[in-house]
């Protein structure tokens, strides 16, 4: 888990991540500087972290010069459970009076996604007392 953190666990690392998904996975530089009101060189060392372990590619743009997008790999999508049960956790125990939680649907339906919970093989619902961690060597 902490090796896991080290690529992605970083607050800035976060905030971009979570952008790029809720932007279909696609962003542009200056977006993600003005939407997160990070600096430019904070943000280029992030962006640089997470292509350089292959969460996300950079590509220029495809009307040219030096504009550049920034796209979340296969390997970065995996991220999202992850993000939503970071915001599921955070609204059940820290929920903020001043801002409404953030509700994620089912893009089809439009109804609320469930709450993410940790699922055996066979579909059942485990709890701490059911989980044992196992070696796999």
């Amino acid at each position: 888990m902490a090796r896991s953190m080290e690529i992605v666990g970083e607050w800035w690392s976060m905030l971009v991540l979570r952008n790029l998904m809720l932007e279909g996975g696609t962003c542009r530089f200056d977006q993600l500087v003005e939407s997160l009101g990070i600096s430019r060189n904070i943000l280029t060392e992030r962006l640089k972290r997470l292509e350089l372990e292959e969460v996300l590619t950079k590509q220029p743009v495809q009307e040219g010069g030096r504009r550049m997008e920034y796209k979340l790999t296969h390997k970065g999508w995996e991220l999202m459970p992850i993000l939503i049960g970071y915001a599921q956790w955070f609204d059940k125990w820290r929920p903020d009076p001043e801002r409404s939680p953030l509700t994620f649907v089912d893009r089809k339906h439009r109804q609320p996604i469930q709450t993410l919970s940790v699922m055996s093989a066979d579909g059942r619902r485990l709890g701490p007392e059911d989980i044992l961690p196992m070696n796999s060597d």
